[in-house]
């Protein structure tokens, strides 16, 4: 659940000594609370990538992939293509994508034979969004299967190539699944999603019906696709989700609204960022501060940096690497204000 809350909103790294610059202004230009704000992001950026946990390096890589100009990501990602964990070389293959680096080529061609089926999926991805077509059909045995980890997967990925008559059949397929009798929540989930971030605006009524589940974790992870398809019934929902029974709902959906989160949002994520749960809860704790620290980084005001910094020293490693991710946003944001 933790990798679910962390980065379905929106899943060895070489060190990024003072931080992804993603495409913004050198630590030169910025103010002094920024440049330390910074700094201090890159400081756990670079612990996440050398973690013995192999759920860090994977944050670490998803957020290395927003770092379109820093020199540090790319080899990151190429360390990571390498790792000996499946799930990094799923995150490395898919961030080598998304950013794209073309030095990856290589490495991603000798993992469309990788024994994981998962990596081999994120392979082709990574050469298809540098222009190879030779994955018009590669991911339908994996969307036809048995196995939901894989379906899944594919649907992720499928969502995130682009719609463009060389790849007719996304669409069809995505509905295929999302419409299959015995199909598990999870995967619907993120077939609706892939529908929504490829502008099918169709879908809208299923993320609808996801959005009013009784589960808060069908709540949460609806929200992702409510925010790619947008629209006036998409933003009637996330508002009436930033104010759900729970609170973990209530936080994804005021990041989901971003500038348009309304002023008592805002203070409800400063609480939040420094959340105990009452009963005790470990984990509960971790869910909360973390996804508070994701929305900080969208609502927050240029004052908040200082939480995002206390956030960034959090017991938890989680819940730091939630606040380097919001602390990208958040400087994005109000490096441009």
């Amino acid at each position: 659940m933790i990798r679910r809350i962390l980065f379905a909103l929106t899943g060895a790294v070489l060190p990024v000594v003072g931080g992804c610059q993603n495409g913004a202004l050198p630590l030169s230009g910025l103010p002094l609370d920024h440049r330390a704000l910074r700094a201090r992001a890159g400081e756990v950026i670079q612990a996440a990538s050398v973690s013995d946990d192999a759920l860090l390096r994977c944050h670490a890589l998803e957020t290395l992939a927003r770092c379109p100009k820093d020199p540090q990501a790319a080899k990151g990602i190429l360390a990571g293509l390498a790792d000996p964990a499946a799930a990094v070389r799923f995150a490395a293959a898919v961030a080598a994508g998304d950013l794209p680096l073309p030095a990856a080529r290589k490495k991603l061609e000798r993992l469309l034979w990788d024994a994981d089926p998962s990596v081999k999926l994120a392979a082709a991805y990574g050469l298809e969004k540098m222009g190879d077509t030779r994955f018009t059909d590669w991911y339908n045995g994996a969307l036809a299967g048995d196995d939901p980890r894989l379906q899944a997967q594919a649907c992720l990925l499928l969502g995130k190539l682009p719609d463009v008559p060389s790849r007719p059949n996304s669409r069809r397929m995505l509905w295929q699944v999302l419409r299959q009798s015995d199909q598990r929540p999870l995967v619907k989930l993120q077939a609706a999603e892939a529908l929504a971030r490829l502008g099918d605006q169709t879908v809208l009524n299923k993320l609808l019906a996801f959005a009013g589940s009784g589960y808060a974790d069908d709540r949460l992870l609806a929200i992702s696709g409510l925010e790619l398809l947008g629209g006036p019934n998409a933003f009637a929902m996330l508002v009436t989700l930033a104010d759900d029974t729970q609170l973990e709902v209530r936080l994804g959906a005021i990041r989901a609204l971003a500038d348009r989160a309304e002023d008592k949002d805002v203070a409800l994520v400063r609480q939040a960022i420094g959340h105990t749960d009452p009963a005790g809860d470990a984990n509960a704790t971790t869910r909360v501060r973390a996804l508070a620290a994701l929305a900080l980084g969208r609502v927050g005001r240029r004052d908040d940096g200082n939480l995002l910094y206390e956030a960034l020293s959090d017991p938890s490693a989680y819940v730091r690497a939630a606040a380097a991710r919001g602390t990208l946003d958040f400087l994005a944001a109000n490096e441009t204000r």
